[in-house]
């Protein structure tokens, strides 16, 4: 016993001295933590473990890059159906000196557009309005066919044709115009609709 005391003395007076010489040279952290007994050095060891598995969060737990651009285009889109916006106007398709009128969009280039005379709009409105199909066929590039230019799409996937078709508006070539439906404007402009259910 009084020998294993000896030797624990004298490594702690070797470890004062070193000490000592060393204060002269400034000690980096890992010299300071090398100079400490190790039941300390173990005690820090798992402290620093603890703190760094607290505040890791795993590559997979993290939000990918493309996220807050994909949050962007979806929330663009949205405002796009909402408002009647043609989707060659968004800001990511389209520069806006390449931007044409295009009938029902409201967007602000065609709310300020002077280009086309306003008789050949209220043309077009009066035709779209007899012909539903002269938008997509006569208007639009055959190059920009999509969902993107009906008036209706359908919600269900093909697989489910058992189940109620239920459509989404997509884009209104009729908007804005004299030929607009009195209820999508409402909608449209915030205004109170009112519902009246018979009475049974």
């Amino acid at each position: 016993m009084n020998k294993m005391n000896k030797i624990v003395k004298i490594n702690k007076m070797n470890k004062i001295v070193k000490i000592n010489k060393m204060k002269e040279n400034k000690l980096s952290i890992k010299s300071w933590i090398d100079i400490l007994p190790k039941d300390i050095q173990t005690k820090l060891c798992i402290i620093t473990w603890r703190s760094f598995w607290r505040s890791y969060v795993p590559l997979t737990a993290k939000p990918p890059s493309w996220l807050e651009h994909h949050n962007y285009i979806q929330k663009t889109l949205w405002e796009a159906r909402q408002k009647n916006i043609h989707f060659l106007h968004l800001p990511f398709n389209t520069l806006p000196e390449n931007k044409k009128w295009i009938m029902g969009c409201q967007c602000d280039h065609c709310q300020r557009d002077v280009k086309v005379d306003v008789m050949e709009k209220h043309i077009n409105y009066l035709i779209q309005y007899r012909n539903p199909s002269y938008f997509v066929d006569q208007l639009m590039p055959r190059e920009s066919h999509s969902c993107w230019n009906e008036y209706l799409v359908p919600l269900v996937d093909q697989d489910h044709f058992n189940q109620d078709i239920k459509n989404i508006k997509v884009f209104d070539p009729l908007c804005g115009s004299y030929k607009d439906n009195k209820i999508t404007k409402r909608l449209r402009d915030g205004d109170k609709i009112e519902f009246s259910y018979p009475l049974l």
